[in-house]
């Protein structure tokens, strides 16, 4: 890489802010769920529906962009995919019809996903060894949650200001400005983002490029499928606690505003709060192993969403439910920072490391692809309180799924260590 001015972790909080922030147009359903359909006419499965043509996107995209994050420079990718994604929210500012909405979603996922999620992390995890990657990632995991939690409470601050859900320009500004801070920092990155000179491109040799037969390895190593498996049990409680805010409206009635906020506090202020957390963990004490803290939030989420499958629902007792939701979000978030370093943390080689994580992200967001609907269908047809009991039991599966590769992961990479101090031992 070229020198630069710019210490790592000042490059790592704007790559980190920049991805965070770039996801919450596609995924604005998080907070504005209800707006969206009362102002933009949309049912709960339409919605849904919306997420989910973005999430079927995205999940054919994964793979490409592993290896496109291989072969391009990450700041040409993340400053060209920021640009157009700003452009996009304008568009989305029209309130354009059902399809072409359908539409936008698959373009935000070839600008989120396919030019700039791989790119993303491939950029921070080359700053590191691969020791570091906890730490790295977990900071990184941070600064994403922060610049979503910068970009969100501006958008809260904008949506009361034009009327909140009784006029229709209020969520037309929350698009608005999204799209001005992408357009921003899609220009930020083009002057702090390094780029690999061409010299160092032309050094790799031939053997070091990414050919079709990594990509078998890839696939081949039981170790790709444990992370994508942990990554896609630890998403899809992320995925359903997102309906923390339409959770708060309808079962206890809370005004959209104040759900709105404590659903950002769960999704912009833990996401801020617990990456950096994960990351303090995983640098400064004996508990190093990002797999080993995935699998001990993953014992506290699955106790906490016992409690929120087993305690009635009751106005009387709200605190205590949202308390646990939001116990719930630190852990996930926590796991968020960490599930990519379990890539590194399994010995992964640098040069197939953007396919690998191309890879675990196509098969680890996979429920992108049929959550959404599924819930939506759920908030539609059924009673409130059976709705948002079957999603509970559906986290508390997908919890379950992430224990069980967790220890089988934990297992590999100890195995790996024993030989590979059996063979230091022997030279």
């Amino acid at each position: 890489m070229k020198k630069t001015k710019f210490s790592r972790w000042f490059i790592i909080a704007i790559i980190g802010m920049t991805g965070g922030m770039s996801f919450e147009l596609p995924y604005l359903k998080y907070n504005y769920q209800v707006p969206m359909e009362s102002l933009m006419g949309l049912s709960a499965t339409q919605v849904g529906f919306i997420m989910s043509v973005y999430g079927t996107a995205a999940m054919i995209l994964y793979a490409p962009s592993g290896i496109i994050a291989d072969k391009f420079s990450h700041k040409k990718l993340i400053t060209f995919s920021m640009l157009v994604t700003g452009g996009l929210a304008f568009v989305m500012a029209l309130y354009p019809p059902y399809w072409m909405l359908l539409v936008i979603q698959v373009l935000l996922a070839i600008t989120t996903v396919l030019f700039m999620w791989s790119a993303t992390v491939k950029a921070v995890a080359i700053l590191g060894t691969a020791d570091e990657q906890g730490s790295l990632l977990g900071f990184a995991e941070g600064m994403r949650g922060f610049g979503a939690l910068v970009t969100a409470f501006l958008t809260l601050w904008m949506f009361q200001l034009f009327g909140a859900d009784s006029n229709p320009n209020s969520l037309k500004a929350v698009m608005i400005t999204y799209g001005v801070f992408y357009i921003v920092f899609g220009i930020l990155c083009w002057f702090v983002v390094p780029e690999e000179t061409k010299q160092a491109r032309a050094s790799i040799p031939k053997a070091e490029k990414v050919t079709a037969k990594d990509i078998v390895t890839v696939l081949k190593k039981r170790t790709t499928w444990y992370c994508s498996l942990i990554i896609m049990g630890v998403y899809t409680i992320f995925a359903v606690l997102s309906y923390t805010t339409s959770y708060l409206i309808d079962i206890f009635a809370m005004p959209v505003v104040m759900a709105t906020f404590i659903g950002m506090i769960r999704n912009q202020v833990f996401r801020t709060i617990s990456g950096p957390v994960g990351a303090i963990v995983s640098a400064k004490t004996r508990l190093k192993s990002p797999t080993k803290i995935i699998f001990i939030g993953g014992i506290v989420t699955f106790a906490g969403l016992i409690c929120l499958i087993v305690i009635p629902a009751s106005k009387n007792i709200i605190f205590v439910m949202i308390g646990l939701v939001l116990l719930l979000a630190f852990f996930n978030y926590v796991s968020r920072g960490m599930y990519f370093a379990t890539i590194g943390e399994a010995g992964t080689p640098s040069k197939t490391m953007g396919t690998t994580i191309g890879v675990a992200s196509l098969i680890g967001f996979l429920p992108d692809v049929f959550i959404y609907p599924l819930i939506g269908s759920w908030q539609d047809t059924l009673e409130a309180t059976q709705a948002y009991r079957n999603m509970w039991i559906l986290g508390l599966v997908a919890t379950g799924m992430a224990l069980v590769f967790c220890m089988l992961l934990m297992r590999d990479i100890k195995k790996n260590k024993a030989v590979v101090m059996a063979a230091a031992e022997t030279v």
